[in-house]
């Protein structure tokens, strides 16, 4: 006696196409970004933490270059962010001052969005910030000058704020002799 075959349907049989299984994917996706816009906090702050930890990670870099080449760097800040500067040996024949600073680089070494303000103390002065770098020669002039001892001078207080609320502000704090720390200020 032969055993009997049982025949099942193709309904039975062929389980979930690819299109079934891509709308289930799409519709896990959409529910785990609702329920993480949900969760998440909509903290105005984050985004000047998120700045002033990359401020302070930049210095540490450019901390690092000034150690390596042995040469002193000077940093300039403006209204929307910081650029880096190098010294030469001014010509007096020239006419030039006795050190020449220039940029690094023309673009900035850190910025910030338009929607954030910046304030600088410099051993507890305060500072105001140039819209922009000055144009006139001989005219640049550094703020804060990282030395291969890996000090630099003077101490200073970077502030970042929103510009439509001075409620919360981050501030950088660099002290002449450890990496930049971020501290947030809740008023």
């Amino acid at each position: 006696m032969k055993p009997t075959r049982r025949v099942y349907s193709s309904a039975h049989n062929r389980g979930f196409s690819l299109l079934e299984l891509m709308v289930v994917i799409v519709i896990i996706g959409i529910a785990a970004g609702a329920v993480r816009l949900a969760v998440t906090s909509n903290d105005p702050v984050q985004e000047l933490e998120q700045a002033a930890g990359q401020f302070a990670y930049r210095m540490e870099r450019i901390q690092d270059q000034v150690l390596l080449s042995n040469r002193e760097r000077g940093l300039v800040f403006v209204q929307d962010g910081v650029y880096q500067l190098e010294w030469q040996e001014g010509d007096e024949t020239l006419g030039e001052p006795d050190i020449v600073w220039s940029l690094v680089e023309e673009t900035r070494l850190w910025g910030v969005s338009e929607d954030i303000q910046l304030n600088l103390t410099l051993e507890n002065q305060w500072v105001e910030l140039n819209q922009a770098l000055p144009t006139e020669q001989f005219a640049l002039e550094p703020h804060v000058i990282l030395l291969p001892s890996e000090d630099y001078t003077p101490a200073y207080d970077l502030v970042l704020s929103l510009t439509d609320s001075t409620n919360d502000e981050v501030r950088v704090r660099a002290d002449g002799f450890n990496s930049p720390e971020v501290l947030r200020d809740e008023r």
